[in-house]
């Protein structure tokens, strides 16, 4: 199992000169597994870049992809627009969120909102490619290729779904826009429990999570303590914040790694292969 950065930043895409050494896209994950298939976590800005990459690969893969949802602020969906694999009638996408509890609006609404004429001049019925909407109220789901996904609700402003996700004896986790509200979350810890891999929202130091709470997400050490807690073996810090340029979040990588040995900042275009 593969995992590529395709965007990591949180709250809106930033594109100044000082953004390009951990990017300025929003979040968007691309994960390769053994057998070739492929699935995308979260739709921000950086599907752009991974739909014109598997492109250019000649990715001939005409079988359903999966896009697998975090939650639906737009941070997260507002890349969709841009993919361009989706304006080929070949393909086929399933584009789900675990819980139909969580919303007001069925997804495909959503979806079919922010392309609607007042925001975008194509709308979602006329991209071209099959796209199955699906809101399944169970949180475990084995496929026939092997591979396990387990999802879990946590704390952030309506709500969000971090993943378990397992092939071939390894394990990722991906657990972004979360909010430790009480102390840290034991379904978060539960959730990673010796993970290969976790990648977590990590937007805020602990000082500004002192005049951020309630904003729904977690600062760089309640990330690292649901690491330790969990026994990870690698953690990714992820949703950067938008005022965070790279020597600011250099100089935090630095820090958060006199706590934790095997962490880092996610940057787009790291590949960490499982």
């Amino acid at each position: 199992m593969k995992v590529t950065f395709y965007g990591t930043r949180g709250t809106m895409p930033v594109a100044d000169p000082d953004y390009t050494q951990f990017g300025g896209n929003t979040a968007c994950i691309l994960i390769t597994f053994s057998t070739g298939r492929v699935a995308i976590l979260d739709a921000g800005t950086g599907i752009r870049k991974l739909g014109n990459d598997l492109l250019s690969s000649s990715h001939e893969q005409f079988g359903n992809i999966s896009i697998i949802l975090s939650h639906t602020h737009w941070d997260h969906i507002q890349g969709f627009p841009y993919f361009e694999m989706a304006y080929d009638p070949r393909r086929s996408f399933t584009i789900s969120i675990c819980g139909k509890e969580r919303m007001g609006k069925d997804l495909e609404s959503l979806f079919s909102t922010q392309m609607q004429n007042d925001f975008f001049p194509v709308s979602l019925e006329e991209m071209g490619a099959k796209f199955t909407f699906l809101q399944p109220d169970i949180t475990t789901y084995e496929h026939s290729s092997g591979i396990k996904l387990t999802a879990s609700k946590h704390s952030h402003r309506g709500d969000a779904y971090g993943y378990r996700i397992e092939e071939g004896g390894k394990t990722l986790v991906y657990c972004t826009d979360v909010e430790h509200k009480d102390g840290i979350d034991p379904n978060v810890v539960a959730l990673s429990k010796n993970a290969d891999f976790l990648i977590h929202d990590a937007q805020y130091t602990p000082d500004e999570l002192k005049v951020k709470h309630g904003w729904g997400h977690s600062s760089w050490e309640q990330a690292i303590a649901v690491a330790e807690r969990a026994g990870v073996k690698k953690l990714a810090l992820f949703h950067h914040d938008p005022e965070h340029n790279d020597t600011f979040l250099s100089n935090m990588e630095i820090e958060c790694r006199k706590r934790f040995a095997d962490l880092f900042l996610a940057r787009e275009g790291d590949e960490i292969v499982l």
